[in-house]
Parts: structure tokens; sequence; C-alpha cells
């Protein structure tokens, strides 16, 4: 029987740490939203603003993790970004004030920063030269799988023991999920004793498909666009619930709504890493980008039903995994493996500047609107056209570049 490598015990403790970090904290976040407002009398504006300062402190931890992985190993950074998520979510219980509530916000956002998709990609990128954008993808849904059945755990929660016991059973898993990661993940092979999984295959092609880096002008085009991308899937999931309610719904239905997103973004990711490793990731843009468009424009709508609502959230979440994976994998197409460490951090922190720069944006939009976030799901469909096409366009004019290189 074949031994299983460590690499992949690694990417699971990993998995865990986003889970924690990312999924509950952003993702099943949404469904606390509406009773953070109901119960503490916030305006949408409010409510959007701790989207913002939470946006804001993961903003400034990833411009921050060269230095603090200088002083920390990745194992032990990440360690202690998951017991900044934990006290953070012990001051939502805690909390009787708006400034609390901003307080608990910035713990959680310092712990996505330093837990985050960032030091996750790099220690990924260490173990696996070989299957890297599936252990990545991997990794990834483990954001997606906070929404299955948590939403609908955490609204029985809040419905029978109320707001404060939600928030504190949260901070006990995340504390359990993050002393587990923190014994399944090592930083690198060589701390182990071992050589990356694919040790001399995969990195090498993969080089080669990336001999020439990134020109300046298409940095100057895609940064934008990945801030705009940050805005659709941070605050545009972020507020799938709150517009859910807002149409009408009941808290079930949003509860319900949010699970389906999530196995749809779960499935969406496992499905773009392996269809990348089989046909490269500017094919698998074109699908799921135009399953991106598809849910945002079902979003933009008026709902009189549960099953628009559904479908709705079905192909948005299916879509947001083109954006979540892709990140990383774009990254591995277009740089060489010197430069890998450094173009995921600019990618991820340009995307997060967009999370933060319009979280919020569409709290202040409904507060003009009659309390509708129709208007907001409008603007994000609007995003979605030029990233997508953006992306592509990098991708085609970079692989044609590469090609005249070679036949030159």
């Amino acid at each position: 029987m074949r031994k299983i490598h460590r690499a992949w015990l690694v990417c699971i403790g990993c998995a865990l740490m986003l889970f924690c970090t990312s999924g509950l904290t952003i993702n099943a976040f949404t469904v606390f939203q509406p009773y953070i407002m109901e119960f503490n009398r916030f305006s949408n504006t409010q409510s959007s603003t701790l989207i913002t300062v939470r946006s804001f402190c993961s903003f400034l931890s990833m411009l921050l993790t060269g230095v603090y992985y200088k002083k920390l190993s990745l194992r032990t950074g990440m360690a202690l970004g998951g017991l900044c998520t934990v006290f953070g979510f012990a001051l939502y219980g805690l909390a009787a004030s708006y400034q609390q509530y901003c307080a608990a916000s910035a713990l959680v956002g310092l712990g996505y920063g330093f837990a985050g998709m960032i030091p996750i990609t790099i220690v990924i990128g260490h173990w696996f030269h070989e299957k890297r954008t599936l252990a990545i993808s991997i990794c990834s849904c483990s954001t997606g799988l906070s929404t299955l059945g948590i939403p609908t755990i955490l609204t029985a929660l809040v419905e029978r023991y109320g707001l404060r016991t939600a928030f504190f059973a949260e901070a006990a898993v995340i504390l359990l999920l993050t002393g587990l990661s923190y014994l399944l993940v090592r930083s690198d092979p060589a701390s182990a004793g071992l050589e990356p999984y694919g040790e001399g295959t995969t990195l090498q092609k993969k080089s080669r498909a990336a001999e020439r880096p990134l020109p300046g002008r298409s940095y100057a085009v895609l940064l934008p666009m990945l801030i705009l991308m940050g805005a659709v899937m941070s605050v545009g999931y972020s507020h799938l619930a709150v517009r859910i309610r807002s149409n009408g719904f009941d808290s079930y239905t949003a509860a319900n709504a949010v699970m389906i997103s999530g196995l749809m973004l779960t499935g969406g990711k496992l499905a773009y890493g392996w269809v990348s490793e089989k046909i490269g990731c500017c094919r698998s843009n074109w699908g799921f980008g135009m399953l991106l468009l598809a849910g945002l424009f079902l979003c933009s709508m008026n709902w009189h039903s549960s099953r628009t609502v559904y479908a709705a959230s079905a192909l948005f979440g299916a879509g947001l995994s083109m954006t979540s994976v892709g990140l990383s994998a774009w990254a591995g197409d277009w740089c060489s493996a010197e430069q890998y460490d450094s173009t995921v951090r600019h990618f991820q922190t340009a995307y997060m500047a967009g999370g933060l720069l319009f979280s919020s944006f569409p709290g202040f939009l409904a507060d003009h609107a009659g309390g509708s976030y129709i208007p907001a799901y409008q603007v994000f469909l609007t995003f979605s056209v030029p990233i997508v096409l953006c992306v592509q366009g990098v991708y085609l004019v970079h692989t044609g570049n590469i090609a005249i290189r070679r036949h030159a």
C-alpha cells in the first residue's frame, strides 16, 4: 500500500485554519448580520462598517505579513492568527456597544490577514511541486464547507439561546480547530526531513510556462481588477443573507440559501482546481466566469419566490470559486518559482483592498434606496464583466508573448 505523503496532512491542516479564519469569519458570518442589526438597532451603514473594520485590519495585516513572517515561522504565525480569531469571537459575545463590535471585528480581521490565504498559499507552495492548484483548491473549499449546515445551526443557536451563546460556541470551535491545525502543519518539508510532493516534475514544467514575468503594463491593468474582484467576492458574499432578508424572506430561507451557495462554492473550488490541472486556468476561467455573471444577474433582480433565491445563490457561489482559487493559480501561471510568494502577497493584498474600499458600499446604498440591496448587486454585476475580460486578456497576451518568444 502506497504511503500518503505528509504534504496532504499539511494541506488538511491549512484547510482547517482557513475554515476558521475565512469560512466562519466571512462566509458564515453573513448569518449574524441581520441579528446584529436587529438586536442592537444598528443601521445598515453601521452593520456594513463592521465589515469595513474587519477588512481594514485584514488589509493592514496582509501588508505586514512580510515582516511578520520574518520574525515567526509560518506554522507559529498561523496559529497566533487563529488565536486572534478566537479572541475576536469571544469579544463579539461580550460586546454591548458598537465600539466593542468594531474591536471584535478588528481582531477577526487580523486573524484572517495573518492566518489566511497568503501564508497558506506559501505553505502549499513549499510542500507541493505537483498538484499545487488542486491542493490550494482543497484548502480554499474549506471556506465553502463553513456554509454547509453551519448557517442553519448558527440560526438555531441564535433563535433558541441568543446571539452571545452563538458567538461563544463559535469561539470554542475555532480554538479547537486552531490547535488541530497547529499539530498538522509544518512550515516546509525540510523541517520534517522530507522532499516536496512531486519534487523535480511539475515545478519545472510550470516554470517554463511562466518563464517570462508579467510586464508592468499587465500589472497596471490587472491590480485594479483584483480590487474590484475583492469587492464582489468579499463584500457581495458577506451581504448575501442581508440581501435576502431585505427582499422579505425569513431567516431560515436566508440560512438555507447561504448553505446552498456554500455547497456550490465548495464543489466549484474543487472542480476549478481539478479542471485547471487538466485543461489550464485560462479555459476554466471562461466557464466559471459565466456562472458568476449569471448568479449576479439573478441577484440584481427583485425576487418573488424562494426558488429564485436558491438559484441565484447557487450560481453566485459556483462562480465565486474562480475568484478565490484563481488568485493563487494565476500567480503560479504568470510568475517564476522565485517570484511566487511575493506575487501571491500582491494579488491577495489587492483583493483585500477591494473588500476594504467597498465594505460599507452596500449598506450605504441600501440606506438611500429604501433598504433595498438590489442596487449594490447591480453594481457588482457591472464590476464582474471587466474582471472576467481582463483576466482572460492577460492570459491571452502573456501566453501569446511566451509563444512568440519560443518561436523567435
